[in-house]
């Protein structure tokens, strides 16, 4: 199978099947939304995802690891359109789309423009990735394709506890601690692997969606 039938058979699978799971959760949900303006939706998302993985060469067809194109396109939908609006929105600020990086990976994945976000801190959204592989990346892929529609929520859930928990331990004990010095910091820190330090960094590190990734490193 030729690279540009892979890329046409991937644009066709996405713009057909997007918008029919698309209609179904709304059917299945009891219409909140008129199913004629969800089916265009979901066929100009289709489309568009279908063009930017087939010209990639995202999805390799010939080989059966290839289709896992199904996976993202309907247990794995909502990542994977999370990654095509959010991915596509914030990453060409910095890095280029790769086919490098991206042919028969089963992602989009952005090239670095050289920033540190790129260089030293990768970022996988849905199947939309800047930076490549990295250590583990393509474990939030696997991670997003086993939870399906529970990991958005899990990730979102995951954040806001441990931003809570952070506060209220910088506030309380962590502030004692610091001031009476046996603590350099007051805030809960990272271990030295995590890509993201300081105040910030613990709360990335400790999501279960990262200890999980950390703990495997593809």
């Amino acid at each position: 199978m030729s690279s540009f039938v892979k890329g046409l058979l991937t644009v066709a699978i996405a713009l057909v099947l997007t918008p029919l799971v698309l209609v179904a959760v709304d059917l299945a949900a009891s219409q909140p939304v008129e199913p004629m303006a969800v089916l265009v939706a979901g066929a100009c998302a289709g489309l568009l995802y279908g063009l930017e993985a087939g010209l990639l060469g995202s999805y390799d067809l010939a080989n059966p690891k290839g289709w896992l194109l199904l996976v993202d396109l309907t247990w794995s939908l909502p990542n994977t359109l999370f990654g095509l609006v959010f991915g596509n929105l914030i990453y060409p600020f910095f890095g280029i789309p790769s086919r490098q990086l991206s042919e028969g990976e089963g992602w989009i994945s952005y090239r670095s423009r050289g920033f540190r976000f790129g260089t030293e801190v990768l970022q996988t959204l849905g199947t939309v990735n800047l930076g490549g592989r990295g250590n583990h990346e393509m474990v939030h892929v696997v991670q997003a394709r086993i939870l399906g529609p529970l990991f958005l929520p899990l990730q979102g859930v995951n954040y806001a506890l441990n931003f809570l928990f952070q506060v209220l331990f910088t506030a309380t004990v962590g502030a004692i601690l610091a001031l009476t010095g046996i603590r350099d910091t007051a805030y809960l820190r990272p271990p030295a692997s995590s890509a993201v330090g300081g105040f910030w960094g613990w709360i990335y590190f400790a999501t279960l969606m990262e200890l999980w990734a950390y703990g495997t490193e593809a």
